[in-house]
């Protein structure tokens, strides 16, 4: 006969915490984030052709919301040059890295950073 005394944890927990800033977040379409001061869900990729470069951009978009407030974040490394997207929402600056964090170092293609940043200057 066995025994056990202490908490078991099913693994429900961490849906229900909300990701924290400066951190790996693992994103599909249609998952909802809850950050602190907003949410996030990943909309999906699209390409865009422009006259001047022969390949077609691929954008990441993002639906951000608070409250009422709703906005899209595109992310693309366009050029070849990655780096974050900067985005305002309830009158706070975040940025959205994807692919590569200037901190954290390359991320995986399912994975996105959002930090706090102050507003441009």
């Amino acid at each position: 006969m066995w025994a056990f005394a202490g908490n078991v944890s099913c693994g429900y927990a961490a849906s229900e915490e909300k990701a924290a800033y400066g951190t790996r977040v693992k994103y599909r379409p249609g998952q909802k984030i809850e950050f602190l001061d907003f949410t996030v869900v990943y909309v999906g990729e699209r390409r865009k052709t422009v006259p001047v470069y022969p390949r077609p951009f691929i954008y990441y978009d993002f639906k951000v919301r608070k409250g009422k407030a709703e906005k899209m974040v595109s992310w693309t490394s366009g050029t070849g040059l990655i780096g974050p997207m900067d985005f305002e929402i309830g009158g706070k600056h975040y940025q959205l890295e994807l692919r590569h964090s200037d901190k954290l170092g390359k991320l995986n293609d399912d994975e996105l950073v959002i930090w706090q940043a102050k507003p441009p200057s």
